[in-house]
């Protein structure tokens, strides 16, 4: 397992806010899956599993 560092924004905020969210997974696509509802398109637009719609900014691997 590793951990994943995912850096967003959410649209309805101001264009300078990025949240970052920690998870335990054993790859990118099953941490970005514990966070949205589906997989975010070829620019990063996606819409969290609590109903917020965002942009993936960076996803970064914290090898453990």
């Amino acid at each position: 397992m590793n951990q994943y560092e995912i850096i967003y924004r959410h649209q309805d905020m101001p264009p300078d806010y990025r949240g970052c969210k920690h998870m335990w997974a054993r790859d990118e696509k099953q941490a970005l899956s514990h966070l949205l509802k589906s997989k975010p398109d070829e620019h990063g637009n996606g819409v969290l599993k609590k109903g917020g719609a965002n942009v993936i900014i960076e996803t970064i691997s914290r090898i453990s």
